[in-house]
């Protein structure tokens, strides 16, 4: 499967557990409005507010099951992501010290950054309660309070091995075979992250590469990316 396929399929999936994750939150509203009008109803109509909100909840349970295997069939693409991609760099002999800098770097910073952001969540969740917390930060972040240490440094490590991956390619469909990486300097960015910023050359070409930011407050990790664009 091509790249490109994989990644509009992440996309596609990604916004449809998010989809799903907010029909939840939109019934736990419900669930709250039905059960303020039933403490002031009479018996008859208390009682069918009350299956009411008894179907609510079997559909925030049914919707649950569903995420879940949605997020598991996410996990496949992006293993099948990282597969391509590793597929495609094949003809790397060699990664640009740079890079395999780079890569490191990325890996203790972002390990840093998603142990915060995860108690940052346990602490909402905690001061919020289930259908606030949810309703402000979204699903995801609700399951994402469970992931262990190990579980977070594994993805950065599969993560920033396919940031290069993706960038060592992204520079070759521009310079073809390179030559040279002499001119590409790793410097210290935004909150102390790493920034690849200058020229590669090719035997086809030239390639200027860029760092930029995203993103970086409290309850979501910096996202960096890199620029290449000919020259």
């Amino acid at each position: 499967m091509k790249i490109e396929t994989l990644r509009d399929r992440i996309e596609k999936k990604e916004a449809q557990i998010e989809k799903k994750a907010n029909t939840i939150n939109k019934k736990y509203d419900l669930i709250v409005k039905k059960q303020a009008k039933a403490e002031k109803a009479d018996e008859q109509d208390r009682r069918w507010l009350e299956c009411e909100i008894e179907t609510l909840k079997d559909d925030i349970k049914r919707l649950g099951n569903e995420i879940k295997e949605a997020q598991a069939t996410l996990e496949k693409y992006k293993k099948q992501l990282e597969g391509e991609i590793e597929k495609e760099s094949q003809f790397m002999t060699e990664v640009p010290e740079q890079a395999k800098e780079m890569e490191k770097q990325l890996i203790e910073k972002w390990d840093e950054s998603d142990k915060d952001r995860r108690q940052f969540y346990r602490d909402e969740a905690e001061r919020l309660g289930y259908a606030d917390f949810v309703k402000k930060y979204k699903y995801n972040a609700w399951e994402y309070r469970y992931e262990s240490d190990e579980q977070i440094h594994d993805r950065n490590v599969k993560d920033a091995r396919t940031f290069v991956l993706d960038l060592l390619n992204r520079t070759k469909a521009i310079t073809g075979e390179i030559e040279s990486w002499a001119y590409v300097h790793l410097t210290v960015g935004t909150n102390g992250y790493p920034v690849l910023n200058g020229y590669v050359e090719g035997k086809e070409g030239r390639a200027m590469v860029e760092s930029i930011y995203a993103g970086g407050y409290n309850i979501q990790r910096l996202h960096v990316r890199v620029l290449v664009k000919a020259c």
